[in-house]
């Protein structure tokens, strides 16, 4: 009784399994178009009312779609689907592999379900950190107005807060020398497309870098391990090696936006209380 008293209009996220069934199976079927690049086999599943603007929208061709979540309405006959599909981010020749969600309205139409068209109110815009821009909704007022340009007037401003976007947690690392030590810095890729990071080669007996992923997705994070291992075969002098003072510095290259960071490397022996910058590494001879 108390389903049936249900608001028909309420969202719900679970349908009979034929009816879900079937419309995973046409959404597949339109977003397979779009990874094939023929877009004309999408257009057999758009609605009559819809076809205008599935003809006028920019076509994208995706390397791979999944289907996150279906959200019903109207007793089963409307949907809300968000897809999450795989594709490049380009700006200003730059090619960045990303991954986006889509969302898209479907309606039940004589048994079979159709795309359904819905104004956007984002469109990709590279300025904006999230990768969205909001589209500007129609003014009621149809008094002519001042045109205003969608390009930021401080374009250095807005490049630099996309470039924030891009951080490590800290730039200097303490490494014991006197016993096998680590430390760890985390970096967040906070663009909407993939980084990639590339390490400076340094070679040190007993210094071990490992850079975790070096292709980060976007808004994840990974790690670079700084590992100070005196068991290391390359260490052919231990109570050498433990005598190890100073600091080195390697940098952290990432692309595309072109960013270094410089990573200090301190050595010390672990009975200090203040970490000072001491002068550039001097390793002992090895015997």
């Amino acid at each position: 009784m108390l389903g049936l008293a249900q608001d028909p209009t309420e969202l719900v996220d679970k349908a009979p399994p034929p009816v879900d069934e079937a419309l995973r199976a046409r959404i597949d079927k339109y977003y397979n178009a779009f990874i094939a690049g023929k877009y004309k086999d999408a257009y057999p599943l758009v609605d009559d009312a819809s076809q205008d603007g599935f003809l006028e929208a920019d076509k994208q061709k995706y390397k791979g779609c999944e289907t996150l979540k279906i959200r019903y309405s109207d007793n089963f006959t409307k949907a809300v689907v968000v897809e999450n599909c795989k594709s490049e981010w380009r700006w200003h020749g730059m090619v960045t592999p990303t991954t986006f969600s889509i969302n898209s309205n479907w309606v039940l139409v004589d048994g079979e379900w159709y795309w359904h068209y819905v104004k956007p109110t984002q469109v990709a815009f590279p300025f904006s950190p999230t990768g969205f821009d909001p589209v500007p909704q129609e003014d009621p007022d149809p008094t002519p107005k001042k045109a205003t340009s969608a390009i930021p007037a401080d374009l250095k401003a807005v490049a630099k807060n996309i470039l924030t976007n891009v951080s490590v947690d800290k730039q200097t690392v303490h490494l014991r020398v006197d016993q096998s030590s680590q430390d760890v810095v985390h970096v967040r890729n906070g663009m909407p497309g993939a980084v990639t990071l590339k390490l400076d080669d340094l070679s040190m007996p007993g210094l071990k870098i490992t850079v975790s992923k070096t292709q980060v997705p976007a808004r994840e994070e990974t790690t670079i391990v700084f590992e100070w291992r005196l068991d290391d075969p390359a260490v052919l002098c231990p109570d050498c090696a433990k005598k190890t003072t100073g600091t080195s510095m390697v940098q952290l290259h990432v692309a595309p936006t072109s960013q270094v960071f410089p990573i200090n490397i301190l050595f010390d022996h672990g009975s200090q209380t203040e970490h000072p910058v001491p002068p550039p590494v001097s390793l002992p001879p090895q015997k």
